[in-house]
């Protein structure tokens, strides 16, 4: 008996290994599955849009610059919030590759939501319309000093109803390019389809907290702790501690305002979800053009590869149509790549560009499994 046993193994270890990577790849995999993209959808017949323009007085883009925010009320007009939130209800409906990826190519901060989707606009007309439909593009080259704006990223986010995003502290001006200074990136950050509460994971902001981020940058601290685990450890640890020493923003947002903030203004998601109420977001991040790509840019997960030589052009200088000019107009030959489909991936490309981030791809892997482990057991 004990020599069946002995025999018996490595069988056993064989099935283990194998349910264990069932249960850790399982869910990457299955992404396969599903079409590349919203067939359905297209925007090859699309002509170009250009944005339209938006004045901002004097007093706002002060106000910007000194608190590290503005909010802009009824700044897309109900049609265009119509065609977000048809376009978002789209994508929930229609999963696809394109969107299933965001979970594996973001960095681990998305992984607390449910319904993601990165650069929805490329697969969905309704999201490409508003995009270069809206004022935002001319609004964001003002509070930049008036210069030609570029898109860096868009993300639809959502979370479920009696759900609640953990309160993390963060600025996110590593993702954008040039690390060397704050003012030239903004996030804008607007809900679909429900009012945004502070109690009901609504984002928080911290007042004029760009201002000790660019200090931090000054003084070298920033790119000392930029390139390690444990100095990410100790960005988060004292962005956490600006909460003593900073006035919290905590507005109300209804479908049709906006926030934009500074890549480098410390914000959160609330950390509190009392009403029990779904939460739906875009989030566009513009930066100001000309832009060198960096070759010390620690990428820490895959997208951040955007910004890197393979988009710059022969002066160096971040472009194409990965990162398309969008104010004061758009290119064309960006957007002929756009609407062509020329920037999605196959299931191949998709799984070949994954392969090549081994680190992130495990530990995004391993964060579902323990995800669904905890909702499983209610955790």
């Amino acid at each position: 008996a004990s020599i069946m046993d002995m025999r018996n193994i490595p069988l056993i270890l064989t099935s283990t290994v194998t349910v264990l990577i069932a249960i850790l790849f399982g869910p990457f995999l299955w992404c396969f599955t599903l079409p590349t993209t919203v067939k359905r959808f297209s925007l090859k017949d699309m002509g170009d849009l250009s944005p339209p323009q938006f004045f901002l007085s004097e007093d706002q883009i002060s106000s910007y610059k000194e608190e590290g925010f503005l909010i802009l009320r009824n700044v897309l007009p109900p049609q265009l919030m119509s065609r977000l939130s048809s376009g978002s209800s789209d994508l929930s409906a229609t999963p696809c590759l394109h969107c299933a990826m965001t979970y594996y190519d973001t960095p681990p901060f998305f992984h607390s939501y449910d319904n993601v989707c990165q650069r929805p606009e490329l697969i969905h007309h309704n999201f490409h319309e508003v995009l270069y439909g809206s004022t935002l593009a001319h609004i964001s080259s003002q509070l930049m000093d008036n210069r030609p704006i570029r898109i860096l990223r868009t993300n639809t986010l959502g979370i479920r109803a009696g759900q609640t995003i953990p309160l993390r502290w963060h600025a996110d001006h590593g993702v954008f390019p040039g690390q060397r200074k704050c003012g030239d990136g903004l996030v804008v950050w607007m809900p679909i389809g429900n009012t945004s509460y502070a109690d009901a994971n609504g984002l928080v902001v911290l007042k004029k907290s760009h201002k000790i981020h660019e200090e931090m940058i000054d003084n070298g601290t920033w790119f000392k702790n930029q390139g390690s685990v444990h100095g990410q450890r100790l960005h988060l640890d004292f962005y956490k501690s600006l909460v003593k020493t900073h006035e919290k923003e905590e507005p109300t947002l209804n479908p049709g305002d906006a926030i934009l903030f500074d890549r480098c203004t410390v914000h959160s998601a609330s950390g509190v979800n009392s009403r029990n109420i779904r939460r739906n977001s875009w989030q566009i991040r513009f930066f100001a053009d000309p832009q060198q790509f960096e070759r010390d840019l620690y990428k820490y997960y895959p997208s951040s590869a955007i910004a890197d030589e393979k988009n710059a052009n022969k002066e160096g200088f971040l472009s194409g149509p990965h990162l398309p000019q969008i104010w004061p107009k758009t290119i064309p030959g960006e957007q002929h790549a756009i609407r062509q489909g020329h920037l999605l991936r196959t299931r191949q490309e998709w799984f070949l560009f994954m392969l090549g981030y081994p680190r992130h791809l495990f530990i995004s892997n391993f964060w579902s499994g323990w995800e669904r482990f905890c909702k499983l057991y209610d955790w």
